[in-house]
């Protein structure tokens, strides 16, 4: 089939020339017909030589709906093979629509997102900071647009291993959103928490020396938040116990169970009064309580997991169990079950298996 088309060209070269409009259309379609079949790398030679081709008679500007074309379709292959043709999609968009054009920043974004997909923070710095500098000038320096760009860069920073660029980020995006939204709006302890979750998360990565002022900056930013909160709604309220599931499952992620137990104790509590002793939307925080008891230790661990095979008990004997992924979905619901990841009951077997080896290493 392939070589019908490439016969094609070859009578188009003859009749039109060989850098025509028609044979960079003829190319096109060769192209797209072997990515349609997953063969991109053969493909690509094609799609190139179509690309330059237009580049000479039409100006860069005109290869944008094809390059949108072949980066957008499903068998146009991994990133490494899109990386130049969207480096090549950002060049053109900065000479078309100017360096400082959200169209320049939304590409910066997307292509940083590639990067931090693959685990490439480093390679998707740039991009950001350069997206940064656009919504600065665009939107000013003190602007939603640019303090959540700030938010993100902090985290990029933190999974790069730039320590101290994460910390003047995370500066400047206090001081933004302080001056847009007030210091004591919940904006504001949306954004701390949001922060010192990205700053337990990169505790994990580095020297012990850094993990404890990571975890300390983290504590502040959760207490602050936590404050912010409890003064703006009731003690028991939903912004509340988000604050704290986020506190708590920051720390539960990276298996700090000790710094995990004092918001779980607290959202039991709220849980308790808010949805009942018996409704399985516990059964999350008597697990992870269970586990953190477990691995401290304590006495309390072997009581906690009863109760929480007693309240999954409850739940399977429902006539109608539901599963929720939200809090704002329980209140009134106490057969909806809300839980922290997957393999629940693996879970439980584990915190027993814990709590059975702790209980014969403490006792000989």
């Amino acid at each position: 089939m392939y070589d019908d088309h490439l016969a094609h060209i070859a009578g188009l070269e003859r009749k039109f020339g060989t850098d025509s409009a028609e044979v960079a259309t003829a190319l096109h379609t060769l192209a797209m017909l072997i990515c349609q079949a997953a063969k991109p790398t053969v493909a690509i030679p094609y799609f190139e030589r179509s690309l330059r081709i237009g580049e000479a008679l039409r100006g860069p500007a005109s290869l944008l709906p094809q390059l949108d074309e072949w980066i957008g379709h499903r068998h146009s292959g991994g990133f490494k093979l899109l990386e130049p043709f969207l480096l090549k999609r950002l060049e053109i968009k900065a000479a078309a629509f100017g360096d400082v054009g959200p169209e320049v920043a939304n590409e910066c974004n997307d292509i940083a997102a590639r990067y931090l997909a693959r685990k490439e923070p480093s390679n998707a710095l740039p991009f950001l900071e350069r997206s940064l500098a656009i919504k600065t000038e665009l939107y000013g320096a003190e602007s939603a647009e640019v303090a959540a760009a700030l938010e993100q860069l902090v985290g990029v920073c933190l999974s790069s291993e730039e320590q101290e660029l994460a910390d003047r980020y995370c500066g400047r995006c206090l001081d933004v959103h302080e001056t847009v939204f007030g210091g004591e709006s919940q904006q504001t302890a949306t954004m701390l928490v949001e922060l010192g979750v990205v700053y337990i998360a990169a505790s994990k990565q580095v020297r012990s020396s850094v993990e404890a002022e990571h975890r300390r900056k983290a504590k502040v930013m959760f207490d602050t938040a936590l404050t912010i909160n409890e003064t703006l709604f009731e003690q028991d309220s939903l912004q509340v116990q988000k604050t704290l599931e986020s506190v708590a499952r920051a720390y539960l992620d990276c298996r700090d169970f000790r710094e995990a137990m004092p918001p779980l104790e607290r959202l039991l509590d709220i849980f308790e009064r808010v949805y009942g002793n018996d409704s399985a939307a516990l059964l999350w925080i008597l697990a992870a309580l269970a586990e953190a008891y477990a691995h401290d230790g304590s006495y309390k661990a072997e009581p906690m997991l009863e109760r929480c095979f007693a309240v999954l008990r409850t739940f399977l004997d429902a006539k109608r169990p539901t599963l929720a992924s939200r809090i704002e979905e329980l209140p009134g619901n106490k057969k909806a079950l809300y839980s922290h990841g997957y393999g629940l009951l693996e879970k439980l077997v584990g915190i027993s298996r814990s709590i059975h080896f702790s209980t014969r290493k403490r006792w000989g």
